[in-house]
This record gives structure tokens, sequence and C-alpha cells, in this order.
């Protein structure tokens, strides 16, 4: 492991980080074959999953092999269920359910390829709320979800929303 001297990226107002309390999470990619075009290896610090196949392939998956857009949408997903579920609960409505599916669209050829768009579906079961609270709860989440994802704030993001029954 290499030693950086950069500075440590400047805090989002009102964020944890101003505090002092900085978390560092680690994840690590191996190409086995031929990068880019071939196989590689992902694997994270907290070793919750064993090493996990990734390719970059032009078109469609390959089969059993994730893509690194798939791996940003479950990282989406994450972080818009997490807001959410703190949001919903901080204001005294805690969530039985959070489902959050996640598109993340992108343009251009291998080399140049960009994020250019970002869908959120997220679906709930919560106690007492109605439809007009959830979707509030989710436009808020939706800003926090988005910052602590490191997402541009011109990019454009689509959001649906929808309770289900309790």
């Amino acid at each position: 492991m290499t030693e950086s001297s950069a500075s440590p990226p400047a805090a989002h107002p009102g964020s944890a980080a101003q505090g002092g309390h900085r978390v560092v999470r680690h994840g690590s990619v191996s190409w086995l074959t031929r990068p880019p075009s071939g196989t590689a290896r992902v694997e994270t610090e907290s070793n919750a999953f064993g090493a996990m196949p990734v390719t970059l392939p032009e078109g469609d998956p390959v089969p059993n092999e994730a893509t690194p857009g798939e791996l940003l949408a479950v990282a989406h997903a994450m972080f818009m269920a997490a807001a959410l579920s703190e949001g919903l609960t901080r204001a005294g409505s805690p969530p039985n359910e959070i489902v959050v599916d996640a598109d993340c669209t992108f343009a251009g050829p291998l080399p140049e390829r960009e994020l250019i768009g970002l869908r959120l579906d997220v679906r709930g079961r919560v106690p007492g709320l109605d439809a007009a609270d959830f979707r509030g709860a989710v436009e808020d989440a939706r800003s926090r979800s988005l910052r602590s994802a490191g997402v541009r704030e011109d990019l454009p993001c689509e959001l649906q929303s929808a309770l289900n029954e309790a």
C-alpha cells in the first residue's frame, strides 16, 4: 500500500466529515486476462463476498460476470435505501421494507463511456404513512443519497416511488 500526500476532499456543508468523522472503504480489482477486454475480479475489504468476476462488455453483459455499471447501480440503490430508511426512522415512521431498483445509463464507446443518467424506482412498506408522505420522504432522501454516492449535480435522475401496504 502506498501513502498519499493529497489533501482530503472538502466536506459538504453539514456533513459528518466536517466534525472529523471519516470512513474509508476499500475495494480492489485484479485483471486476470487481457485488460480491459478480459475478465477482472473485484474484492472488498470486508470479504462480504468472494472475488467476483467483472467484465467491461461493449454490449450485453456476460452471464455470471458482473459489470461496473451493475455494481454502480447496486451502490446507488444501497445509498438510496439507507438515506430513505434513516429519514423515515428519524421522522418517527420506521419502514418495514424498502426496495430500490436502480438503472445507470451510459453513453459512448468503452474507453470514453460516461454515466449520463440514473433511474431509481423506490418501493416501501411503512406503517401509518400515506403515499404523498412516502413520496416526500423519497424526494428528500434522493439528494442525500446522490451526495453520498458522489454524483455530479447535473446528472439527470429519474425517480419513481410506490408505497405498498404495510
